[in-house]
């Protein structure tokens, strides 16, 4: 492999590490798509009969709703989040100077989320569903010793899911429906152009001493499908299953390269042809999921809830990243991620006629293959704790509170300069801390 091509290799794993920066769910997927799911960290969210706001948990949720019913939620994110003891030199050699901590590395968030279902008939039901599946926003310093590793990244989605529903016989249920999502991605950082242009041109320059700094944007529709089941078991024993499959993604989008205050930069793009703005293409699959879940009925105001849900982060194990300069050939970028399974536990206790609270715990893996784990994604495994009250207003409103403390056992971030990727990005070893508070409320409204 030529150095041209390892340089290419490097840019390349800039644009496409976009999706690999965690949140707070398995990788970049998020399950906070419901107040009242949240108060009990998901638990038994899966088995929710008549309850649209569960739908993402479970399209089979819609099935058993009177008339026409809504549900609405706002879900807003506190992350305290920094990092520290991060070192990187380049070519195995060359220090890189920089700040060597941090805070505010997960920016803040709120997005909505909702559904809306319709009894057509005793046995057929419809409705639409709308979701934020996947996201993260990560930022570091640009001056950072970080930055040859990312400086911002940031990728926003949502979803469009009709369901149709059918009652079964005995308590079953089965419901279906396509799904339409976007995504749409920014993410910025740094090019030490100094070293490229000391390795390609063989001049005195010394690395880490002229950046380029670059902003690559893509986004892409792409369509899939979920579909889910549930049933009693029992009279006090409810259960369910739903599967949402992978999406694949075709983004298109556009490189820009800041060459304004780098010399290195103007020779490499007057000599090689490096550096010009152009556009970009990208595969990205988003993983499938399949959850399960489960509510037992302990006596009339008491209920224990379980869910297991498997991401299958398999699917994402490479990304091919392409440029129209013919300067900067496609090249791939292998991620390696691993299926996870999560699982989760809570309780639910109506208080009165009108008010209900509920509780409980999750326990999520890490999907992030550690020899891949870089600043933009530093892996992790989440502990969540929620709490929940809901009340009834009227006879056709019902809102949602509910809170969540997120504590996650955060891997370091060790990259090598061995791997082609970090051929001119160097390597960066660094510790990076997170934890989190979310909150949510949501509203339940019958026509």
């Amino acid at each position: 492999m030529s150095r041209t091509t390892l340089f290419h290799t490097s840019l390349t794993s800039a644009v496409v590490a976009f999706s690999s920066t965690p949140v707070f769910a398995s990788g970049f997927a998020l399950n906070t798509q419901s107040a009242e799911a949240l108060g009990a960290a998901t638990a038994g969210a899966p088995a929710t009969q008549a309850t649209p706001s569960n739908a993402y948990f479970n399209p089979a949720s819609i099935v058993g709703v009177e008339g026409l019913e809504s549900s609405l939620s706002v879900v807003g994110v506190i992350n305290d989040t920094s990092f520290e003891n991060a070192n990187a030199s380049l070519f195995g050699a060359v220090p890189v100077q920089g700040a060597t901590s941090g805070e505010a590395v997960i920016g803040d968030a709120a997005f909505p989320t909702g559904a809306t279902a319709f009894k057509i008939s005793e046995h057929l039901f419809a409705g639409i569903a709308a979701y934020a599946p996947f996201g993260f926003n990560t930022e570091y310093d640009a001056a950072s010793v970080v930055r040859y590793h990312g400086t911002f990244s940031q990728v926003v989605s949502g979803s469009l899911t009709p369901i149709v529903g059918i009652a079964l016989n005995d308590g079953w249920s089965l419901a279906a429906g396509p799904r339409f999502q976007y995504i749409d991605v920014d993410i910025d950082g740094a090019i030490d152009a100094a070293g490229v242009e000391a390795a390609l041109l063989m001049t005195a320059s010394v690395p880490g001493t002229d950046d380029v700094f670059f902003d690559f944007s893509a986004n892409d529709w792409g369509v899939g499908y979920t579909v889910g089941l549930q049933g009693d078991l029992t009279n006090n024993i409810h259960v369910g299953a739903s599967f949402i499959s992978k999406v694949e993604h075709d983004l298109e989008g556009q490189a820009d390269f800041d060459l304004g205050t780098s010399a290195a930069g103007q020779n490499l793009e007057m000599t090689l042809g490096l550096f010009q703005d152009t556009s970009l293409s990208s595969n990205l699959t988003t993983p499938a999921i399949v959850q399960f879940g489960l509510i037992a009925d302990v006596n009339p105001s008491t209920r224990l809830m379980a869910s297991a849900t498997q991401t299958r982060w398999a699917s994402f194990d490479q990304l091919v990243t392409a440029f129209e300069n013919p300067a900067q050939p496609p090249e791939v970028t292998t991620q390696n991620w691993d299926n996870v399974w999560a699982g989760a536990l809570g309780v639910e206790y109506d208080i009165s006629q009108s008010d209900t609270i509920r509780a409980g715990v999750m326990y999520e893996d890490d999907p992030v293959n550690p020899a891949f784990s870089t600043a933009r994604v530093p892996g992790a495994k989440r502990v969540w704790f929620g709490a929940g009250y809901s009340r009834d207003l009227s006879d056709n409103a019902e809102l949602h509170l509910a809170a969540s403390y997120v504590y996650n056992d955060t891997g370091p971030v060790d990259q090598s300069v061995t791997l082609p990727e970090n051929q001119f990005r160097g390597s960066l070893q660094a510790d990076v801390n997170i934890t989190g508070l979310l909150f949510a409320v949501g509203l339940d409204w019958k026509f």
